[in-house]
């Protein structure tokens, strides 16, 4: 009579299939035993152990050819077969009913290599009580017996050593996805490999819910602020679908108590539409030494250019620094910007740094007009004019911070 036992590998991971081996030691002709006491948990045997156990098994299943004097070769040893279910039926059926549907076609296989009629029990190394009907003796479910039941052991090896080797061939074919450093677990660096949803591979189960939150999750994006009001329409447009962050850069403004006031002002838009902000520490220094020998240049002309270029370069480096891919700039919602200086610098830093520029002109749609009646609706203070020192409105009785 035969023993039935089943075990699966791969129903934990973040990647590909899961398998199941149903196997039975042919009565008629036991391995030997100095072989079985071999056997124990796959999981408590080295890679090359387990390989060289696989190998033992994959040759025992075999028959051997006849030898002279003899009509008939040997029988096999061992019965068994594997089936895998992959990522994509798992993500359409769940884990649990495709860890059945692997274990119940293994099962029909090896019906086809033993009699059904002499199958004296079937027993499972799991806890889910599946009933399959093609059986007519129901398994046995057990737990933990990996390490005590030498065919549940070869099952065990079976299923591992199978799955691995696919999975191998996985790893040449995705490399960056590190699998031999995480072998497929949401372990910390496979997590910290899937920081975006561009890293999701063809293998993996999206219906996992790491793996699902990720895709899920809105791209990050660094808006730099150059201030409040223009902000407003930017952040409001883009909140819904990216994860903004805002980055107040503002070193041009004169003086250091406009400056505070407009800050004060940003912050508080911020906490209205619940966006984190980074507030950069006041660099009107930089600003000078950026436009020194320009200082009388026209306005939109060379100096503005390199007003653009300070921040837009600093809003680069940050986001290259918090690994954020995407990012643009409230500088265009304003009709007094020259949008097309501004897309050439975009371009440039995002070439340099490897990043996505959202080229969004935000003054269409009435963007300006919007933001004028958001900052009268929440009472947001709104400046006339640039406060460039070297603007044409700037007032000049100020005192300067120069």
């Amino acid at each position: 009579m035969y023993k039935i036992w089943i075990d699966e590998a791969g129903r934990g991971p973040w990647l590909w299939s899961v398998v199941a081996c149903a196997l039975c030691f042919n009565p008629e002709a036991m391995p030997p035993k100095e072989f079985l006491s071999k056997m124990t948990d796959s999981k408590q045997l080295t890679e090359k152990k387990r390989e060289e156990l696989f190998k033992e098994l994959v040759e025992m299943s075999k028959s051997s050819p006849p030898v002279r004097g003899k009509l008939e070769g040997g029988l096999p040893q061992v019965f068994f077969w594997v089936w895998v279910v992959d990522n994509h039926v798992i993500d359409e059926i769940n884990i649990k009913q495709a860890n059945k549907e692997a274990m119940r076609r293994a099962i029909v296989e090896l019906l086809r290599k033993v009699d059904k009629e002499k199958i004296a029990s079937v027993l499972v190394d799991w806890k889910d009580n599946y009933k399959f009907d093609e059986l007519d003796r129901q398994p046995v479910y057990i737990i933990g017996w990996d390490a005590k039941v030498t065919e549940i052991s070869a099952a065990s090896i079976i299923a591992k050593v199978f799955r691995d080797k696919l999975m191998s061939t996985y790893g040449e074919l995705y490399p960056d996805l590190g699998i031999e450093s995480h072998k497929w677990y949401g372990t910390k660096k496979h997590r910290e490999y899937l920081n975006d949803k561009s890293k999701i591979t063809s293998i993996h189960r999206v219906s996992y819910k790491p793996v699902k939150a990720i895709l899920e999750a809105k791209p990050k994006l660094l808006l730099h602020i150059c201030c409040w009001p223009d902000a407003t329409v930017p952040i409001m447009d883009l909140k819904d679908k990216y994860d903004i962050t805002c980055f107040w850069y503002d070193p041009n403004i004169q003086p250091k108590s406009e400056y505070d006031k407009r800050l004060e002002h940003f912050k508080k838009v911020c906490e209205i539409e619940k966006v984190p902000y980074i507030e950069w520490p006041y660099d009107v220094e930089n600003f000078f030494l950026k436009i020194k020998g320009l200082e009388n240049t026209p306005e939109k002309w060379e100096k503005c250019t390199q007003c653009y270029d300070i921040r837009l370069q600093k809003t680069s480096e940050l986001a290259v620094e918090l690994g954020i891919k995407y990012w643009t700039t409230t500088l265009n919602i304003s009709p007094h910007k020259d949008v097309e200086k501004l897309f050439k610098l975009w371009d440039k830093h995002s070439l340099k740094n490897n990043l996505e520029f959202l080229k969004i002109a935000f003054r269409k749609n009435k963007g300006f007009e919007r933001s004028v009646e958001y900052t009268k609706k929440h009472k947001i203070y709104r400046q006339n004019y640039c406060w460039c020192i070297y603007s044409d409105t700037f007032p000049k009785d100020y005192k300067l911070d120069k």
